[in-house]
């Protein structure tokens, strides 16, 4: 922006501040103060525009300190200096995902090297930082690390200074919070530190935290300086290794990498820095892993001369019956892979016809069960011979080939089920691929991580094979009805949301009605009431949602209750009932595309589109339910016996037994009847202003 005043050219102006969420407050209605020019940034000098406001009632007014250049440069916060996206100190964020910083640290040229990026930001709406190049395991660290909610109680007011020397005489009056404080490393901290990412305490204790969390617990052994790398990709050289490392590190100096050793016959190589900080700070950088040629290889500590003198440096010792247990692990890896992407295939009519003879319902049942139980006994077996403590390599053999025996197994039983009806597969399917992903975790746990946390993995298998056992349908139909029940609980929460329309959406504000907060620009905007027009529409729409979930509750006990007990296993009752969950998720989701366009304001072209749609769905529905299969037209002879037969009611008298498909089509009727009222309602809606 050009300024009048040759003076203040360079001087930076701005209608709003970049903030966090926790800066900004939980009040979306707070008020700000802003003062152009009313103090110098805390890293490049230059006067900007300063912002000040409350977040929210008992936390202490916050003010911005940095202008919005040197903020959009790192993506940070203009208050708190923490990262936009992650939360996260920018020590933590570049050092994860190897950014080097480029803004000068010096006073002689930080004013003019902002003028320079400002001119680079001029009209750009996002941060000059680019993170799509960076690694996938950096990534992966931030988003561990990163608060997924606002952390409000940053925002608390600061310690009473008169009240830690025992003067202060406010009482409950203190604004100030009247605590005694507390001195520790995360005592000084900076604005220049924390911006540039250097000798951050905060960013310290998260990322020797999570490394620690991460199995890399510095050893107590200070002469220890080096870092072990496994699974290397075989294409990696020591040369690649050298050049990935320095890479990842840019707040390193090559100097300070003292050796890289690549073995390559073990696809591994160790890393040897000059002093223990570097070597702890590559740890915690590679916490999550470090790719190097296309491969996220693991990281460890090296060990000590005497410690290796007793101890392998691997998991597994070098002996023929070690080798023989590593190599059965991976072949146990793979052979999970090869489960879930079988899993993800349906079962062909080949394959079908490869079977001597088609399995019952029960037969598979007995089968899955059983091979749950082979899965689990095996997973025990395995833990206790290769726990770290005293692994017996030879004893681990045995087992691991049961466990993979019984995986393959598992998965084609799982497939088998397709047999019975697509929805019964889908549930042992997706439990079968959860309990493959999980013991090929066990295995990587043995062959790169020394077994750390095995017994966490075991207890993940034992929980999904119980967890499958007790929720594995008995047959189709029943998985259906699973499936149905889990979707009426949806409609009716969408009735309830339309109900809490009606209820709250009528009386108006009159000392709100004038107000504008302007957060709607920006995409903050507040709830609103609903017109008379609107409310209008919504009863409108009530009723049609009520005799749709009538018609999709009445299901279960007309239709599906019908099929209950023996009968034949035919195509064209599996095929109808497979039919069934996606009509009702459709169901659900036109639904929930209705009570959108209820929310004010309305758009009448919206939800006359959205209603439209909903009752598609409801006829879609209703014609896969009266079918001649799951609902059997009643013959002349069968009519004169229902006309005959009648029940006893509670008050003693009798009633005739009533035909469920004149039912169901009754009830579709009044659903088109509700519809057609809401279109003629929504027909002069683009006529008149709502």
């Amino acid at each position: 922006m050009p300024k009048a005043d040759i003076n203040k050219a360079g001087w930076e102006q701005s209608e709003f501040p970049i903030l966090c969420e926790t800066c900004l407050g939980d009040n979306p209605f707070v008020r700000m103060s802003k003062q152009e020019f009313g103090r110098s940034c805390g890293t490049c000098a230059r006067p900007f525009t300063v912002f000040r406001w409350n977040p929210g009632t008992g936390m202490r007014f916050k003010t911005t300190v940095i202008c919005q250049t040197c903020a959009k440069i790192k993506n940070v916060c203009q208050t708190c200096l923490l990262d936009l996206e992650y939360g996260l100190p920018t020590q933590v964020r570049d050092t994860a995902l190897g950014v080097e910083s480029e803004a000068p640290t010096s006073e002689i040229n930080r004013e003019y090297y902002a003028q320079n990026m400002e001119s680079k930001l001029d009209g750009a709406a996002k941060s000059l930082l680019d993170l799509n190049r960076t690694s996938s395991a950096g990534k992966d660290m931030l988003k561990q690390l990163a608060r997924t909610d606002p952390y409000y109680k940053r925002n608390k007011p600061h310690i009473c200074s008169f009240y830690a020397k025992g003067d202060c005489n406010r009482g409950d009056a203190c604004p100030y919070r009247h605590e005694k404080p507390v001195q520790n490393e995360l005592s000084k901290q900076n604005i220049q530190d924390r911006y540039h990412g250097r000798n951050d305490p905060v960013a310290k204790k998260i990322m020797s935290t999570h490394a620690a969390n991460m199995g890399l617990q510095p050893p107590e052994d200070q002469n220890i300086t080096s870092l072990f790398l496994s699974q290397l990709a075989p294409s990696s050289t020591e040369e690649s290794v050298r050049t990935r490392v320095l890479k990842s590190l840019p707040a390193v100096q090559p100097s300070q990498l003292k050796s890289v050793v690549h073995v390559a016959k073990s696809r591994c190589a160790f890393v040897n820095w000059r002093d223990r900080a570097t070597a702890e700070l590559a740890a915690q950088a590679w916490a999550n892993g470090l790719e190097i040629d296309g491969e996220t290889v693991g990281v460890r500590w090296g060990r000590s001369k005497a410690a290796s003198g007793s101890k392998s440096g691997n998991a597994f010792a070098s002996s023929s019956s070690a080798y023989l247990a590593l190599a059965a692990l991976r072949l146990l890896r793979e052979t999970c892979a090869a489960a879930i992407d079988a899993l993800r295939q349906p079962l062909s009519p080949t394959q079908t016809a490869l079977l001597s003879e088609r399995p019952s319902c029960s037969v598979l049942q007995k089968d899955y069960q059983s091979l749950l139980t082979l899965v689990y006994t095996s997973t025990t077996k395995l833990t206790l011979v290769l726990r770290p403590s005293a692994p017996s390599y030879t004893a681990a053999l045995a087992p691991i080939s049961d466990l993979g025996t019984s995986i393959t197994s598992l998965a084609t039983c799982a497939t088998l089920y397709d047999i019975h009806g697509i929805t019964l597969s889908s549930y042992a399917r997706q439990a079968t691929r959860d309990i493959c992903a999980t013991v090929s975790s066990l295995a990587d746990t043995f062959i790169e991580n020394a077994g750390e946390e095995y017994l966490v993995r075991t207890g993940t298998v034992h929980d999904l094979v119980e967890k499958a056992r007790r929720e594995i349908p008995a047959d189709n139909l029943a998985a259906v009805k699973g499936r149905w029940m889990a979707d009426r609980g949806m409609l009716e929460d969408s009735l309830k949301e339309i109900s809490s329309m009606l209820e709250g959406g009528g009386g108006d504000d009159i000392y709100m009605e004038d107000f504008d907060d302007e957060w709607d620009e920006l995409g903050f905007g507040s709830s609103t009431k609903m017109s008379g027009v609107e409310l209008e529409r919504t009863r409108k729409v009530q009723p049609l949602v009520r005799f749709a979930i009538l018609l999709h509750k009445r299901v279960v006990p007309d239709v599906l209750a019908g099929l209950s007990g023996p009968r034949p296993d035919s195509e064209a009752l599996t095929t109808a009932l497979d039919a069934l969950p996606a009509r009702s998720h459709a169901v659900v989701l036109a639904l929930e595309e209705v009570v959108a366009a209820l929310y004010a304001p309305q758009q009448p072209a919206a939800l006359s589109s959205a209603v439209a749609a909903f009752s598609d769905a409801v006829r879609l529905l209703h014609t896969s339910v009266v079918t001649d299969v799951l609902l059997p037209p009643e013959t002349g002879l069968v009519n004169a016996m229902v006309g005959l037969n009648v029940i006893e009611t509670k008050s003693g008298g009798a009633k005739a037994m009533k035909d469920p498909r004149k039912w169901f089509d009754a009830c579709l009727v009044q659903i088109d009847k509700s519809a057609k009222a809401v279109d003629d309602m929504l027909l002069p809606a683009p006529h008149n202003a709502t």
